[in-house]
């Protein structure tokens, strides 16, 4: 479970991010220079949607081919370390949050020239700063999920309203809690903290928390450690409520099964994707370019609105249906919770280890 977890807090990216109309003059080059550029991205519907949205668009504008790599950002991680800087195996890179400090302190990802991106301040300034290292921006804000309460809607008649919830002797012996060393587990538990009014770099709130997730013995039905293992125990009645993002939930609820989400009332958990630029390119005016849709507005909206995800960029003008689904926006992103993986990388092991004792 530990070596999977090394890959799981370097993954979970999602590649969202735009603003209104898109600016190359001021990054070399022109509309049909040719060229091309290496782009991560994930497979299936989200790989679809990131192709149509950014891919379709600017190869046609600008004549430059974007060769797509399709996998996770720990595979990405992996194989930007190999390349140590030099050659790396792609131009432009998706990570989330969790594994950013790792490839900066690597020296795998070159600090962004905001300048060279027309739609930077269209961007969210609190998506932005996180990706800021030692006070210089590496990403460039996709797009970002919300950690709230996924339900089954025929089985839940009162959904949680906030985190406490949880431990409502109602939903004992349906709940699915993913382990620490996925996304969702890890940042379940930041909201835990957080909501006890603690911080996860202080070993007693952390002991707190522990504390509280024993009342939680016996009552959890199901320890998924994936997307896909979530999207079963719900469907299968294995469990009626887990913690996951609005985006997965509400594509569950579009595909006609019985889904609701809940966004916490003390604040829901930010779970952002941006996009880097790796050390060693030898494509900068080619991956600026691309970095320019990327951003747009007129780009991000299909991409979000496919994905159910709020982007990156502030300016947006969502569909009402949108609207009416999914919070999003600089307010909301303020209330957001961070995990805190300075100090939740650290202590990984020692965590998974007690939650695991607690557990089995």
């Amino acid at each position: 479970m530990f070596k999977r977890m090394s890959a799981v807090l370097a993954a979970a990216a999602v590649l969202f991010t735009s603003a209104c109309g898109v600016d190359t003059a001021n990054t070399g080059g022109s509309a049909g220079s040719g060229g091309s550029i290496t782009v991560t991205a994930f497979a299936g519907a989200w790989s679809d949607a990131f192709r149509s949205s950014f891919v379709e668009p600017f190869e046609k504008d600008t004549g430059i081919k974007v060769n797509l790599v399709l996998g996770a950002d720990a595979d990405w991680l992996t194989k930007l370390r190999a390349a140590n800087g030099k050659n790396p195996p792609f131009d432009v890179v998706a990570f989330t949050s969790e594994s950013v400090r790792a490839a900066v302190g690597g020296n795998l990802l070159q600090p962004l020239d905001t300048a060279k991106i027309s739609t930077w301040p269209q961007l969210s300034s609190t998506l932005v700063q996180q990706s800021v290292v030692n006070g210089k921006s590496y990403g460039a804000p996709l797009t970002t999920g919300s950690l709230g309460w996924l339900y089954r809607t025929d089985k839940i008649a009162n959904p949680p309203k906030d985190w406490q919830d949880i431990f409502d002797p109602a939903y004992c012996g349906h709940i699915a809690l993913p382990p620490l060393t996925y996304n969702p587990g890890m940042q379940f538990f930041s909201a835990l903290v957080h909501s006890l009014g603690g911080q996860l770099s202080n070993p007693s709130d952390v002991d707190r928390a522990f504390t509280e997730l024993q009342k939680l013995k016996g009552c959890v039905s199901s320890f998924p450690a994936d997307a896909g293992s979530v999207a079963t125990a719900v469907q299968n009645g294995d469990a009626w409520i887990v913690p996951f993002w609005d985006g997965r939930a509400l594509a569950m609820e579009k595909a006609g099964q019985p889904i609701g989400f809940t966004y916490p009332a003390s604040g829901a958990v930010g779970a952002l994707t941006s996009y880097y630029v790796a050390t060693g390119t030898t494509h900068t005016d080619e991956v600026y370019k691309f970095l320019n849709y990327l951003t747009a507005a007129q780009y991000q909206k299909p991409f979000a609105e496919a994905t159910f995800y709020g982007a990156g960029n502030d300016t947006i003008a969502y569909s009402a249906d949108f609207d009416a689904k999914i919070k999003h926006g600089e307010d909301v992103y303020k209330t957001f919770t961070w995990v805190d993986y300075a100090a939740a990388t650290p202590n990984l092991n020692s965590w998974q280890q007690r939650w695991n004792q607690i557990f089995g």
